[in-house]
């Protein structure tokens, strides 16, 4: 396990955020990543992510790093070719179980955009430990051109069927555009700190 590290940034709120990584993620899943990436450097919070260069995390990066916002990433060994050269802390780690602890561990929130399995796996953990108690941090969900909607009838199903109760259905945060993440993230946590820009 490696990490590196770039000083002189002050702590602030964290916000972990879940996304796709794909080359292919549609233009506006990675506008709307920029524009994540952007409100969360110009409220002073720090962008925890999958360390990636591509897609839509790429996107979220180039978006907060372009405002003067510090990011963090955590990413697997054998991607670290598409590893972003500019972060202001990178661990690299060795299985899967070590990124996502590594990133739930990071979050003061959490944030899912549109993703695929590992995106929908790290959500699914943050939820489960939500409802079990783990944790009280918010969730918030970017349910962009209803990129979410069928996982929401699912566990709408779960509700009607009385496997889910309403209270952990309520738990994720929907939101169906980047401004609407970044109220909700207003809404529940405090202003942070603006950071340093970078040197």
């Amino acid at each position: 396990m490696e990490k590196v590290e770039r000083e002189g940034y002050p702590r602030a709120l964290r916000v972990t955020v879940y996304a796709a990584s794909s080359r292919k993620s549609p233009e506006t899943f990675l506008a709307a990543g920029r524009a994540i990436g952007q409100g969360l450097a110009l409220r002073g919070h720090i962008l925890v992510y999958g360390g990636a260069t591509v897609g839509v995390m790429g996107a979220l990066a180039a978006g907060a790093l372009a405002a003067g916002g510090r990011v963090e990433g955590v990413i697997l060994d054998e991607f670290a070719s598409v590893a972003h050269p500019d972060l202001h802390a990178l661990e690299t780690v060795d299985t899967m179980r070590a990124r996502k602890a590594g990133l739930a561990n990071l979050g003061d929130a959490f944030v899912a955009l549109p993703g695929a399995l590992g995106t929908l796996e790290e959500l699914s953990e943050i939820l489960v430990e939500r409802q079990l108690g783990f944790h009280d941090k918010p969730v918030v969900l970017l349910n962009l051109d209803g990129f979410w909607d069928h996982l929401l009838y699912f566990l709408d199903r779960q509700v009607s069927d009385g496997i889910l109760t309403p209270e952990n259905r309520a738990i994720p945060h929907v939101c169906s555009d980047a401004r609407e993440v970044l109220a909700a993230l207003d809404a529940c946590l405090p202003r942070a700190e603006p950071s340093a820009p970078p040197d």
